[in-house]
């Protein structure tokens, strides 16, 4: 069966960064993003990288029940087993605790907790035990400490935290690899935000962190690393 890495929210920021490397690194891919003109753009430039790997990709709302099990069954029916699985779709909001509303806590947790669930849930569900499997799941430092005007993205981000450390438990002793992997800021779109203007000029750039996590992942054979954090140097 062939082997795959999935990259969810790789057309673009750390995505796409982390989807260079693996492309480099000879790993065919498939890349789940939810802008079809996005997809095409990145597959075009992915295929620039490597002439070795397969690049795929898939229009999926990892929040959306039916378009996850659409990847799993084209997944299954293409005999393709996931190797890793980065889990890097989000979405953030940054806003005072008294403007929040429903439809804000659902597109924040639909983006950075419901999907991370659905399409990990689904992965588990379809790879064969005797496979090796590794789920990386990116937060963001927001997993680790309270910010002001960022109470609904804290409260997906240590949901996220809290699955990521029950799954751990729970597949203890299985071919199941996971890892938590908590960002700081960097220079990516993620920040385009209307009506705000912040400041990123000090923060990472998405390549150096992708560099991080990739060498994290991939390369470092007999050993286990559970938690991985990437800051900026102060």
């Amino acid at each position: 069966m062939k082997k795959i890495t999935i990259i969810s929210g790789g057309s673009g920021g750390l995505g796409l960064a982390i989807a260079e490397l693996v492309v480099k690194s000879g790993k065919d891919v498939l890349i789940l993003g939810r802008d079809s003109e996005k997809l095409t753009l990145t597959a075009r430039k992915l295929n620039r990288t490597s002439e070795k790997a397969d690049i795929s990709t898939l229009i999926c709302n990892i929040g959306n029940e039916t378009d996850v099990r659409r990847v799993g069954k084209y997944l299954t029916e293409h005999k393709i087993v996931t190797e890793y699985l980065f889990n890097n779709a989000g979405r953030g909001l940054f806003t005072k605790a008294s403007t929040s509303t429903a439809a804000m806590i659902d597109d924040v947790f639909e983006a950075n907790l419901k999907g991370m669930i659905l399409l990990t849930s689904e992965i588990l569900r379809i790879t064969p035990e005797q496979e090796e499997l590794t789920i990386v799941n990116i937060m963001s430092t927001s997993a680790l400490y309270g910010r002001d005007e960022e109470t609904i993205y804290c409260a997906a981000k240590w949901g996220a935290r809290g699955y990521t450390e029950a799954l751990r438990i729970e597949l203890k002793g299985t071919k199941r690899n996971i890892i938590a992997v908590y960002p700081g800021g960097m220079k990516t779109d993620f920040w385009k935000v209307p009506g705000q203007n912040r400041d990123i000029s000090g923060f990472m750039d998405p390549s150096e962190v992708a560099e991080k996590i990739v060498n994290t992942v991939l390369f470092n054979k007999g050993l286990v690393v559970s938690d991985l954090t990437i800051n900026r140097k102060r």
